[in-house]
């Protein structure tokens, strides 16, 4: 349920989405996506996904007391208001939400790491006039959905953008603005939906079409996108920091190289090294020490102290604020204690780039028990791709030391794992269909002294399900 804060009319409504009223005019106060939701004083909209068509239940939300529906079915019945497309009404309601209150707004997109830099937004920003998507209403539909949320008393907007197919920050770019737009990474993740890398690339940059003149981007994908988009091989780690000219004109501001390492004692505590390149401006350098849990966070920590200095927010604020994230998300490298076991809950996705980040943060922190098992499950959206990537992870995956117990779930794994020749590799490494197979005696044996099990798989693979079975397994 959406307040339309400067629209309160059918006749003004169907002004702002360029549609007809059939019907009397009458006031109301909400825009509802449920017609199950009653109320004489709201609007339904019908909107039409790829497996769902809201036209259908405009006659049920008409008789649960919505005082109208917009629609783009001219045989609907009742009062309503008739649009040639019933998204591009709800983009226009958004456009209008947005310029009425204008808050300082902040889209962030990326193959990796969005959601960790919205929460990392959410906690510096202030919390009772900030507006940030929730959970993962991060589609075209969900961005919308955000932006209808703002009030009247709204400073800021954090927006996560998550693209679903090729063109889906097309309109998104063109309706509304940012003042800021971060962009974490790209790489191949759901290169199976898109076709290439090089269509990735495109539907993510589409963003800084939205960009208002003198706004900022940060990015951590290029070398200098001022000089060139195409793909760049990059060979030290850089935040960049451009203004946007009136005319989409990236200019190169500043960039900053940095690296982290662990801590010797403390699990989640990084070490963060950074200097601005001497060629953009004077030398100046940054260090500090923050919990955050996972290190490429270090990485999204500094994407966000880039915007947020660019902000006129304190680095000090900033620091205090991001100390101590340690991956508050569950299933998103979300490290937990069961028993003597240190379980890391990494489900809620995978792609090739986060399985390899998540198994160097395994093996390259010190802090970590010696003993290691790894249960890792299908990756999804890969295309063409899929078999040569799930090749390459397992081959990392048997080089490492210390990896008591490698567990496989899916045909995909499967498929690499038939093709180990040497027997020698694969006498850690079970291969299973359901939790039920669940090697049981095997695990207990490799779990006898202090351990530490990372769960990782795409989001349809379900791998939460054996947090259950490791719960129930402690002794």
């Amino acid at each position: 349920m959406f307040e339309l804060l400067n629209i309160r009319d059918l006749k003004s409504l169907a002004k702002v989405i360029n549609g007809e009223l059939k019907g009397e005019n009458t006031q109301f106060d909400n825009l509802v996506l449920d017609s199950r939701l009653p109320g004489k004083a709201c609007v339904y909209i019908a909107l039409r996904g790829e497996r769902f068509d809201g036209n259908i239940y405009c006659s049920e939300a008409l008789s649960n007391g919505c005082c109208a529906v917009i629609t783009d079915d001219p045989n609907i019945i009742g009062r309503s208001v008739l649009v040639k497309d019933t998204y591009m009404a709800l983009l226009s309601l958004a456009k209008n939400q947005l310029n009425h209150v204008n808050p300082k707004t902040l889209a962030i997109t990326g193959s990796n790491g969005k959601t960790t830099v919205k929460e990392m937004f959410g906690r510096i920003l202030p919390r009772e006039t900030t507006v940030i998507t929730k959970d993962n209403e991060n589609n075209e539909f969900g961005i919308l959905y955000t932006v209808l949320k703002i009030k009247e008393s709204t400073t800021h907007l954090v927006l996560e953008c998550g693209a679903r197919k090729n063109g889906d920050f097309n309109l998104i770019a063109k309706y509304l603005h940012f003042d800021a737009l971060v962009l974490t990474n790209l790489n191949n993740s759901h290169i199976g939906i898109f076709g290439s890398e090089e269509n990735i690339q495109k539907t993510k940059l589409k963003l800084i079409d939205g960009l208002k003149s003198g706004g900022i981007l940060v990015e951590a994908a290029f070398k200098d996108l001022s000089k060139s988009s195409a793909k760049q091989e990059i060979e030290e780690q850089r935040i960049n920091t451009y203004l946007v000219s009136e005319n989409s004109e990236v200019i190169l501001k500043d960039s900053w190289l940095y690296n982290y390492h662990p801590s010797d004692s403390e699990l989640g505590v990084y070490i963060i090294e950074s200097n601005s390149d001497k060629h953009i401006k004077e030398k100046a350098q940054f260090n500090f020490s923050l919990n955050l849990g996972i290190k490429h966070n270090s990485q999204n920590a500094l994407l966000v102290l880039a915007v947020s200095r660019e902000w006129g927010i304190s680095e000090q604020s900033i620091l205090n604020a991001l100390d101590d994230f340690a991956s508050p998300q569950k299933n998103r490298f979300y490290q937990m204690t069961l028993g003597k076991y240190l379980v890391i809950d990494d489900t809620y996705n995978a792609n090739p780039v986060s399985v390899r980040s998540a198994l160097s943060e395994l093996f390259g922190n010190p802090n970590y028990p010696d003993n290691k098992v790894v249960i890792l499950g299908d990756m999804y959206e890969l295309g063409d791709a899929s078999e040569e990537e799930h090749d390459k992870v397992l081959d990392q995956l048997i080089k490492f030391d210390q990896l008591k117990l490698i567990i496989l779930v899916g045909e995909r794994l499967k498929k690499a794992y038939m093709k180990l020749k040497n027997t020698h590799q694969a006498n850690n490494i079970v291969h299973i269909q359901r939790k039920s197979e669940f090697p049981y005696n095997q695990f207990e044996e490799s779990v006898k002294e202090d351990s530490v099990i990372l769960i990782k798989g795409s989001r349809g693979m379900k791998m939460e399900r054996f947090l259950e079975v490791i719960a129930g397994n402690i002794k």
